[in-house]
């Protein structure tokens, strides 16, 4: 029995031995299947990617594609980039250390020639500084200008004319213009940069003659009336640095 029982087990071990190996075999054939497939796959793709050499052709063909295909040998036309209107300078303008000092101001240029332009600036104040110190008036002062390159370019010299009006404190006394408004001329240099197509700026001073006649009052409410001068001014006249817009 003992012998039997052995004999038995045996056969059993070799049949599972067996089945065991035919089920790794199998499966070992499976794997290189799929690598092989696999590999096939990357194949194909590769060579669908990859790009299609041309084929030798004949010069005839060659010559009647050139024909066939379109010119580009024309040169693109570029459009001209838009510029502001060079024909005419016209521009308005404001002296900011005049605005600072709560003096309000605008000017307006005009070009009349290649190299002339008329600049009419006016001036005006209608608050008090304090109780002791403020000016009120008015002030015009029309300039002709020359303008070395172009008008509304690099630098220009003017010739200048002024006419003002005004009632000012300081300290104990208060000047007002008497009948005539305060009149002379002058002469000035000055030089424009642009900062844009529109927008730039302008420095420019001045020196001449200033005549006025005026009356002197206490510095104080209905002050009384102490005297009339007449002033012959030399000196600056005209100074400024001005943000301009071009239209």
């Amino acid at each position: 029995m003992k012998l039997n029982t052995y004999l038995l087990r045996q056969v059993i071990l070799i049949l599972c031995l067996t089945m065991v190996s035919a089920t790794w075999a199998q499966d070992t054939k499976k794997t290189v299947i799929n690598k092989k497939t696999v590999i096939n796959k990357l194949v194909v793709k590769e060579q669908k990617a990859a790009p299609k050499t041309a084929t030798p052709t004949s010069k005839k063909q060659t010559s009647a594609k050139v024909k066939a295909a379109p010119k580009n040998d024309k040169k693109r036309k570029v459009q001209p980039v838009k510029k502001v209107n060079n024909s005419r300078y016209i521009a308005l303008k404001t002296n900011v250390p005049f605005d600072a000092l709560a003096v309000q101001n605008l000017a307006l240029e005009v070009q009349l020639h290649k190299h002339i332009t008329i600049d009419f600036p006016i001036m005006w104040s209608i608050s008090d500084i304090e109780r002791e110190h403020a000016i009120r008036g008015i002030a015009l002062q029309p300039e002709g200008r020359w303008w070395l390159k172009k008008a509304g370019t690099g630098h220009f010299f003017g010739l200048h004319t002024h006419l003002a009006w005004f009632n000012a404190k300081w300290e104990d006394n208060r000047y007002q213009t008497a009948k005539r408004p305060l009149a002379g001329a002058g002469i000035s240099y000055g030089y424009k940069a642009d900062l844009s197509a529109h927008w730039g700026v302008e420095f420019n001073i001045g020196a001449g003659y200033a005549n006025m006649k005026y009356d002197t009052f206490y510095n104080i409410e209905n002050g009384a009336w102490l005297n009339t001068r007449i002033r012959h001014y030399w000196g600056i006249t005209r100074a400024g640095l001005s943000l301009v817009y071009r239209f």
